[in-house]
Formats: C-alpha cells, sequence, structure tokens
C-alpha cells in the first residue's frame, strides 16, 4: 500500500484517507472503491486505465497528489481472474520538493465462488504488493504486503447493490501501522441503457498510527460506450479527520 509518511503530518492524514482503502480495492470498477464480484470469462482480457487527482488544505497551505494507474485482467475460467495493476505517482506539499514515480505493483485473483438464481454472488480477492516504488521519496512500502477482501454482489433490476470487508497486513518501513482492515459498501443504478449511476462509502483502520480511522463518500457516473468499453468519472471525500482530501477521477476500462 502506498501511504505517504514523508509529508507533512496534515497531508498525511487527508492523503491517506484518499488512499488506504483503493490500495484494498485496487481493482475496483473505476471510480468506486468498492469492488464487484464480475468476472472476465475464460480467455478473456480487461484493460483498466485511470487518473486521480487529490487535493488537500489545511488553512493557507495546500498539498495534492495525483496517480495515474494501468491495470491488466485475464480471465482463467469463468469464475476466475488473475490482475497486475502498476501505479504511477507525484507528490507536492509546501516546503518540499516534488516527488513522482511509480508505486507499489500489486498482483491479484478474483474467485467467485457463489453465484445463485437470485442475483446474489460471492467472490474472495487475495493481493499482494510488491515493493516496487520507492519509499524512501514516500512513493511505496519498502516491503511487499499481502491482503484479501470478501465481495459481495445482489442485482435487482435496474439496481446493483455491492459490499467489501478486507484485511492487509501492510508490512513497512516507514512506520505506518500494519494491521489494517476496511468495510465499504456501494449503490449503482442503471439510468439508461448507457448511463450508471454510483455512490460508495467506506472506513478503514488508518495507516497512520496518529489517526484511528479513514471514511470517504463517493459519486460517479458510467457511460458504457459500447459492451466493451466504458468511460468513467467520480468525486470521492474523505470524511471526519480535517483537513478533508477532495479527489477527481476519470478512467477508461476496454474489453476483449
Amino acid at each position: 500500500m502506498m501511504t505517504f509518511d514523508m509529508l507533512p503530518r496534515f497531508s498525511t492524514c487527508a492523503l491517506t484517507a484518499s488512499l488506504l482503502v483503493a490500495s484494498v480495492s485496487a481493482q475496483a470498477a473505476h471510480p468506486l472503491l468498492t469492488d464487484d464480484t464480475g468476472t472476465q470469462g475464460g480467455g478473456n482480457w480487461q484493460l483498466e486505465i485511470n487518473t486521480d487527482h487529490t487535493r488537500a488544505r489545511d488553512g493557507a497551505e495546500t498539498s495534492w497528489e495525483r496517480a495515474a494507474g494501468v491495470a491488466l485482467t485475464r480471465g482463467v475460467t469463468g469464475a476466475l481472474d488473475l490482475a497486475v495493476s502498476v501505479p504511477w505517482m507525484q507528490a507536492s506539499e509546501p516546503g518540499e520538493a516534488r516527488r513522482r514515480g511509480v508505486g507499489d505493483t500489486t498482483l491479484q485473483a478474483k474467485w467467485r465462488f457463489h453465484d445463485d438464481e437470485n442475483g446474489w454472488s460471492l467472490a474472495l480477492r487475495p493481493a499482494v504488493m510488491l515493493p516496487t516504488g520507492n519509499a524512501t521519496r514516500g512513493l511505496g512500502n519498502g516491503r511487499a504486503s499481502a491482503g484479501v477482501a470478501l465481495i459481495s454482489t445482489l442485482e435487482r433490476g435496474a439496481w446493483t447493490w455491492l459490499a467489501n470487508a478486507g484485511y492487509t497486513w501492510n508490512d513497512n518501513r516507514i512506520g505506518d501501522r500494519k494491521s489494517l482492515w476496511s468495510l465499504s459498501t456501494a449503490l449503482l443504478h442503471s439510468l439508461a441503457p448507457r448511463w450508471s449511476l454510483a455512490v460508495d462509502v467506506g472506513i478503514s483502520r488508518s495507516a497512520d498510527p496518529g489517526v484511528r480511522h479513514d471514511t470517504y463518500g463517493l459519486v460517479g457516473v458510467i457511460y458504457h460506450a459500447s459492451k466493451d468499453l466504458d468511460l468513467d468519472v467520480g468525486w470521492r471525500r474523505s470524511l471526519g479527520a480535517a483537513p478533508a482530501a477532495n479527489t477527481l477521477g476519470a478512467g477508461m476500462t476496454l474489453r476483449w
């Protein structure tokens, strides 16, 4: 998981709130942080490209972080996916040099083990985070981490309800908490054949030892340009701890 322990404390608190659950839900359909049980199907591929811009303001001081991610997923069977995701990050805060570079890489699987006629399905998503980011520059943990998430999806007509419960062993060299949990839920509504509206909320144990919990709220819109191409935009805000972090993101998902 990527944290910014090298940032001033106000920046760390705000930016951690925007990044913690994202790391646990690395393959959720952008702009959501809550994942669904959907898989690609045997032999199929999915490419996700997205970018998120986060800003935290504390009085007259403003810090910001930009992240771009690329994730490639391969359907092994109808119920099993394998995926790899690589982030690129750039951070800036008052009085400090700008930092940029590759973050920690995530390898993961998704196994949908339950799927019934009532529209309810369950999946497990184990993941390993590799220390490919430079920890001394605040771009990574410096050690490998691992996590697992239980994912639930319930579909009822135009409505889809998602729920996730996750745990991450956040091994690191930068003084962050190592034992982390997360809970999140999202609701999607098909406004029209090509448009979906999404809301997403979550809470997690903060990686920052000075903060108990990170919480967020998110709203987003997904445009289904075709059955194989989705475009999305979303806005996320950290809740509770000050200063608040606001994140604006956009993404593209291509399947073949």
